[in-house]
């Protein structure tokens, strides 16, 4: 599951470099925004494993975090369009 994540966070880098290079699209925006999520995640529970707590990473979880990115963003773009 580790490599996994590993991938996923060599995946959000290159996106990220993609990003920084030109303007991004939107799809490559709220991608990078979910995989930093995911990534986010696992970095804290690993961090939390070192002090001996434990998050249950399961799909739930995986797709919780996701989602809960995407509205932030769609909030932040509202509230910029707002002028807020």
């Amino acid at each position: 599951m580790t490599f996994v994540f590993l991938g996923l966070f060599a995946i959000l880098l290159a996106l990220i470099v993609r990003s920084s290079l030109g303007q991004p699209r939107v799809f490559l925006k709220v991608l990078i925004h979910v995989l930093g999520g995911v990534v986010g995640l696992w970095l804290l529970n690993l961090l939390l494993t070192v002090i001996g707590l434990d998050i249950p990473i399961n799909l739930f979880t995986i797709l919780l975090v996701g989602l809960l990115g995407f509205p932030g963003v769609l909030a932040l773009t509202v509230l910029q369009l707002l002028g807020i």
